[in-house]
């Protein structure tokens, strides 16, 4: 296998790579998604309910204090997804992903109960939202690599891509729902009931695991032969990245978005809506809004499978992003600053159900897993910087003009995207 002209081919690295890839997986040409799988999915969306609910709620109390501690707060979400996220995704090849999955769950009911016990007593103290913060980002750096290797255990190859559409769906869902619940529960009951009703979305996911672990393998011995190797495969993984054009292409803009798109909002739609007097049910609404523009277009590409010219769709998508923050920044009313949200929503929606498919079609197959797992990086990387960056600007400016330079920024991306030949020339995989 060859990417971009230089061979990554290495032995027994890239046999170890087909042997997890194949471990497992059913077969047959049957498109046809199995129960467990819908039983999986309806518990990823309780559980994703509940952590958007309790990300919204730990970042709007933090903002009672200052939008500095709520850059702070995302931080300490993101630091240790970027720097434990190989280390995760190494544990669950090595230990069986059901048996990663089902640890972290027990940690996060354990630890978010105790968490709405002390917040109801002693209140939402600063350090109890950075440490929360922390259990968070942690639990997520073992807990999501090991989550998307689930499909390929429990799904026929032709049922692939309408299980990963459905899967996208949900989390567009739980972005939608999670941050509205998130506002009502932090206005009902202040941060006690958003830490408890976590605890209930963790616990949700724990006893659907608890019932489909047998269905999911844990190791074989082929893992023992390649144990000494995961460096060696982690270090392909990269060089496959930097070398392929429409990859590396890919991997720039997505960090981008990653920059300037995705704190809109886990950041700047609380700490705006603080500015300007809104309550937490309108803030958890507007952030909403952003996510229900993104599973508009998610239902438009799944049932016309896209614009044809994907990579021009993509960079068309961050433009339009771009704009919607820019509106937000801009908006005289709060309808017109939920509907800037929207249509930032629909922007990147365009962007994120075209950008996906290109990485896919473009990654050897051997190398699908270790790519995901830097593309894992690039996305979170770049919010660990933005969020504590945005929080202290948010302190010294005004609020609108951090928007207005995160949102000339999106559309910076775009417009540097279109000097890159094969992203803008990329079509539609099959």
């Amino acid at each position: 296998m060859t990417a971009g002209g230089t061979s990554f081919r290495s032995d027994g690295r890239d046999r170890c790579a087909r042997l997890r890839a194949q471990r497992g997986v059913p077969v047959g040409g049957t498109s046809t998604v199995p129960g467990v799988y819908w039983l999986w999915l309806a518990g990823l969306a309780w559980t994703s309910i509940g952590a958007n609910l309790l990300s919204f709620g730990m970042v709007w109390t933090a903002t009672e204090y200052s939008a500095t501690l709520a850059g702070i707060v995302l931080l300490a979400v993101t630091v240790p997804r970027v720097t434990l996220g190989l280390f995760g995704g190494a544990v669950a090849d090595r230990i069986g992903p059901i048996r990663v999955m089902l640890a972290s769950d027990v940690v996060m009911v354990s630890f978010t109960a105790a968490a709405a016990v002390a917040a109801y007593f002693f209140g939402p103290h600063p350090m109890l939202l950075i440490g929360a913060a922390l259990v968070l980002g942690t639990a997520d750096a073992f807990y999501l690599p090991a989550a998307g290797s689930v499909p390929k255990f429990l799904v026929p190859g032709a049922g692939l891509p309408r299980a990963m559409a459905a899967r996208q769906m949900v989390f567009y869902f739980a972005s939608v729902i999670g941050p509205g619940l998130g506002g009502v529960a932090v206005t009902a009951a202040g941060l006690p009931l958003s830490f408890a009703l976590g605890a209930v979305g963790f616990t949700g996911m724990l006893l659907i695991l608890l019932g489909v672990r047998r269905r999911i393998p844990t190791r074989t011995t082929e893992d023992d032969a390649c144990r000494s190797q995961m460096l060696a495969q982690i270090r392909d993984g990269v060089g496959v990245i930097l070398t392929e054009p429409l990859l590396r292409a890919v991997l720039v803009m997505t960090s981008g978005f990653a920059l300037f798109v995705l704190p809109l909002t886990s950041i700047m739609v609380p700490v705006l809506a603080r500015d300007r007097g809104w309550h937490a049910a309108l803030a958890g609404t507007a952030a909403g809004a952003f996510s229900a523009g993104m599973a508009v277009l998610a239902v438009w590409v799944m049932w016309r499978s896209g614009a044809h010219r994907a990579g021009a769709a993509a960079i068309l998508g961050m433009v339009l992003t771009g704009g919607g923050i820019l509106g937000l920044a801009f908006a005289p009313s709060e309808l017109l600053a939920i509907a800037a949200v929207l249509s930032a929503g629909l922007g990147a929606g365009l962007f994120s159900t075209h950008i996906g498919p290109l990485l896919v079609a473009a990654t050897p197959p051997e190398y699908t897993a270790r790519v995901q797992a830097v593309m894992m990086i690039a996305q979170a990387a770049p919010m660990m910087l933005a969020g504590p960056v945005i929080g202290v600007m948010a302190d010294v400016v005004p609020v609108g003009v951090v928007v207005i330079l995160w949102g000339v920024g999106a559309v910076t991306v775009a417009l540097g995207a279109l000097v890159s030949r094969p992203l803008r020339a990329a079509r539609r995989p099959g």
